[in-house]
């Protein structure tokens, strides 16, 4: 089978030849070829040779698009700092005030140049890969770009007390949020996946959750030309899963390593794909063997479940990490799965 077919039987549930994995390689593309991280991150050749070399060296089933979030960020007047060893951070927000925000027209995706250079990422790889191996684009949620764009603590207490002005926040992140997965889907990208950290009950109340921020996801996820894979944005999220199992136009959630997927399971039923199972910035410090083992637990953990798709979870797996790790990941799923 190819990666493709693969990943497709998890989807429906259907009987594979192994286990499809993946692994958050995109920043290791850029470790695997010796590019320096400003031209990974802001030329779409450079970015689809570095995702080539993880295709060769691991052979995930799946592959990224950049995993830049804070590119859509500066699109609105975000200042970023650059990392030695990571993705630029931000810096200072754009705004500072969510009226300001509400009065800055949304960027054009194919006039800002990081927008377009993730855009134009998934076009390359998806024309490389030629169907073999699906590219999942990375895009920002809505509620979380707010937090980028004003800084955490404004957010929070615009979604505290005055719920209106968070909503209409809310409505123009969501139009980004439309109009750059629509832009990725027509890319060639085989879906959405967006990391959460906003809407989970462990950051904001849950009431707020339900009444202000749960709507915003659900009408922008509907809207989205493909399907949307819910991140769980580094928190556990296992236990909240009945919160957000009715948004629209999700294929599955990717959950934390400390989440339970008999809980996650037992709360979803049996229809959505369900992800994860290994720390991504663990990877660096962890020993082979113990790699090993780890997958071959979640492996029988998950023998009955065909939904079930090995990946790593929370951020991208660092530039560090010794090669033999990911291997350690690709040759027990091969052996085990």
């Amino acid at each position: 089978m190819t990666s493709a077919q693969r990943v497709m039987a998890a989807i429906t549930g259907d009987k594979a030849d192994r286990r499809a994995f993946t692994l958050t390689l995109s920043l290791y593309g850029a470790a695997l070829t010796g590019c320096p991280l400003p031209s990974y991150h802001a030329d779409p050749s450079k970015y689809l040779e570095g995702q080539l070399a993880v295709r060769d060296a691991v052979e995930p089933d799946i592959l990224f698009s950049p995993f830049v979030l804070p590119l859509e960020g500066r699109a609105f007047g975000c200042t970023l700092a650059d990392q030695q060893a990571g993705p630029p951070n931000v810096r200072r927000p754009a705004f500072r005030s969510a009226a300001e925000l509400l009065a800055h027209p949304l960027p054009r995706v194919d006039a800002d140049p990081g927008l377009a250079y993730l855009v134009e990422s998934v076009r390359q790889m998806v024309q490389s890969l030629d169907g073999e191996t699906p590219v999942a684009g990375i895009l920002t949620a809505p509620t979380d770009l707010a937090a980028m764009l004003l800084g955490l603590e404004p957010w929070l207490e615009a979604l505290l007390f005055d719920p209106d002005t968070a909503r209409r926040v809310l409505e123009a992140t969501g139009a980004h949020f439309r109009a750059m997965s629509a832009a990725m889907m027509e890319a060639g990208a085989a879906c959405i996946v967006t990391p959460i950290m906003c809407c989970n009950p462990r950051i904001i109340n849950p009431e707020i959750a339900r009444t202000t921020v749960l709507p915003a996801l659900r009408e922008a996820f509907a809207a989205a030309p493909g399907p949307v894979v819910f991140h769980h944005g580094g928190n556990p999220l296992s236990q909240y899963l009945g919160l957000f199992k009715d948004v629209p136009n999700v294929l599955g959630f990717v959950l934390d390593e400390r989440d339970s997927f008999i809980e996650a399971r037992q709360a979803l039923g049996p229809g959505h794909l369900l992800m994860g199972g290994i720390s991504g910035p663990h990877m660096s410090a962890r020993k082979p063997g113990d790699i090993r083992r780890r997958v071959e637990h979640l492996l029988d953990d998950r023998r009955d479940d065909a939904r079930f798709i090995l990946a790593s979870s929370h951020a991208d797996v660092p530039l560090d990490t010794p090669l033999e790790n990911l291997l350690a990941v690709r040759d027990a799923v091969r052996e085990h799965g």
